[in-house]
């Protein structure tokens, strides 16, 4: 006996409208909306943290933060791996260059390291920053605060170590 092509779909379409089967098909409608809120509502997966960085001493005579007639200025480096080797406490001549000349200027001598700041990614910025190395400040004499500050902004800074 053949049996008609339209006969077996439409025998077929009324044994998926069966109860057992709707109800399966409820549930798994059910199941699939709670593995969806699941994944939605779990967080993303973030790489590893960062490791803590390690508690620096700084030498006993150097003094951490700025007293009378000092004030604290930040400075991004012109070399980024420069700032590895900067500690609280370090003292450090500040040298800039005049306008893309040869020569170099001192800017500060004998400033103290006050912090180093790490720059944050730029993963997540609209509008990246241009410089992204490190911040560092440094605490130098009330006169030469502004130079250094305005200088540092306008021409590249690198630290010489003491």
């Amino acid at each position: 006996m053949k049996i008609a092509p339209r006969s077996y779909w439409n025998r077929l379409r009324l044994r998926l409208r069966g109860r057992t089967i709707t109800l399966t098909r409820r549930v798994l409608a059910a199941g699939l909306l709670v593995v969806a809120a699941v994944i939605a509502a779990r967080p993303t997966a973030a790489g590893p943290a960062p490791p803590a960085p390690a508690p620096v001493s700084a030498p006993s005579g150097a003094a951490i933060t700025a007293g009378p007639g000092f004030a604290t200025v930040p400075i991004r480096l012109a070399d980024p791996g420069v700032a590895e080797l900067l500690n609280r406490g370090t003292r450090v001549d500040v040298v800039a260059t005049e306008g893309g000349e040869p020569s170099r200027k001192v800017l500060a001598s004998m400033a103290t390291v006050v912090d180093v700041r790490s720059s944050p990614p730029a993963a997540g910025n609209l509008f990246p920053a241009e410089s992204s190395g490190p911040l560092v400040l440094i605490s130098v004499p009330v006169e030469v605060a502004v130079q250094v500050a305005a200088l540092s902004l306008r021409n590249p800074v690198t630290v010489t170590l003491r």
